[in-house]
């Protein structure tokens, strides 16, 4: 009988990046707010519940996808297939995948109704990613890399633009760039610490364990460097408010990040300082950026 583990599927859901969720959803909300200049309440709030469903999903497929692998690599390497704790863990994150994808389903036709077929291609790829997480997407390295800032920056912030106002954009399309390079480098560093992991249980082919280390300090550089020139460029061009040059202000945690990556590499997660602050700058620019919209 499954004895279903609470623990494993609550840490799979993963709150630093639930945090990221909700960013990315204000981010859409702020830009709705600059174009258009009020939203309906609850449908706002109906955004943020189906985001979090989305979430859960994605994050517990991943966490059933790495347990699987790791519970049948050790039970082939002993040649013991009992591990019983591990086995409710593997089921306990599939049951919750499950779970959350009907959800996200349902979440998904009732969009449709009540806005229309314009959410369908946001809410089709979405299930894509889902579904293609473990078969395809983690095991290319720059599927792996890029579907992290697509998954979590893009369509969150289009399909947040569009409940809320029944179309989609430019502002979003440009400004969810921003946060797409940060997610990605995210993702990249917090997966250092992984290499080894992976090397051995050959589930995965990242983008680190695929490259190197090194290939992804100069990757996360680019990164790093590309979304800060975004902020500056669109305002100097004057697509984006002077006040907006704020959401500079965490960037510097994303280069101290990546220091910490240069100097301890694939064991920069025994310095988890540098770890927080990736996820600080990642949450807090699109926030940040959000605000200046809204006060515009």
């Amino acid at each position: 009988m499954l004895a279903f583990r609470f623990k494993t599927v609550l840490r799979s859901i993963n709150v630093s990046y639930l945090l990221l969720t909700l960013a990315c959803v204000f981010l859409g909300f702020s830009a709705v707010i600059a174009n258009h200049g009020d939203v309906n309440g609850y449908v706002l709030i109906a955004a943020c519940i189906a985001a979090f469903i989305g979430h859960v999903s994605i994050c517990t497929f991943h966490e059933y996808s790495d347990l699987k692998t790791t519970w049948a690599f050790k039970a082939n390497s002993k040649k013991h297939h009992g591990h019983p704790r591990a086995r409710d863990q593997v089921n306990s994150a599939f049951l919750a995948g499950v779970i959350a994808l009907v959800a996200s389903l349902l979440c998904g036709l009732f969009l449709v109704m009540q806005f229309g077929l314009g959410i369908l291609p946001v809410g089709i790829v979405g299930l894509m990613v889902l579904l293609s997480y473990s078969s395809v997407i983690k095991k290319h390295p720059i599927y792996s890399l890029l579907a992290p800032g697509f998954g979590f920056a893009l369509l969150i912030a289009l399909a947040t633009e569009f409940v809320l106002v029944g179309q989609y954009t430019q502002l979003v399309w440009v400004i969810a760039l921003i946060p797409f390079f940060l997610v990605n480098n995210l993702w990249l560093l917090n997966n250092y610490g992984e290499i080894n992991k992976a090397a051995i249980e050959q589930n995965t082919e990242d983008f680190p364990m695929a490259y190197g280390i090194k290939i992804s300090n100069y990757v996360y550089a680019v990164f790093a460097t590309l979304a800060t020139v975004l902020i500056i460029t669109y305002v100097v061009i004057g697509y984006l408010p002077a006040l907006s040059l704020i959401s500079l202000i965490p960037m510097p945690l994303a280069f101290y990040a990546l220091y910490g990556g240069i100097k301890f590499g694939q064991n920069i997660a025994q310095q988890p300082k540098f770890l927080r602050s990736n996820l600080i700058a990642t949450v807090a620019t699109p926030v940040l950026l959000g605000l200046t919209l809204i006060l515009d």
